[in-house]
């Protein structure tokens, strides 16, 4: 059964930025990015709560290895205000 979403502007304009890319629908590619996400989760090798530990200052990012400091990385400077 089909869901809606509510997403924000800003994360809707890049979801059709990265389908036109990909050439899928809307649809199809936050289908893929879900199936994505959660496979990686899920993969042992990553380790959600120290990066969420990091984004919320609970964690120094040194402690974190360099695919950890990625997925770190844009929500930190998604709170940081742009003029910094």
């Amino acid at each position: 059964m089909a869901q809606s979403v509510k997403l924000s502007d800003d994360v809707m304009a890049l979801v059709r930025r990265e389908a036109e890319l990909q050439s899928r629908s809307v649809a199809g590619l936050l289908t893929h990015w879900v199936r994505l996400g959660r496979a990686i989760e899920q993969s042992g090798t990553y380790d959600h709560a120290r990066v969420t530990a990091a984004i919320d200052g609970r964690l120094d990012t040194v402690d974190l290895l360099e695919d950890k400091v990625i997925a770190w990385l844009d929500p930190f400077t998604e709170k940081c205000p742009s003029h910094l």
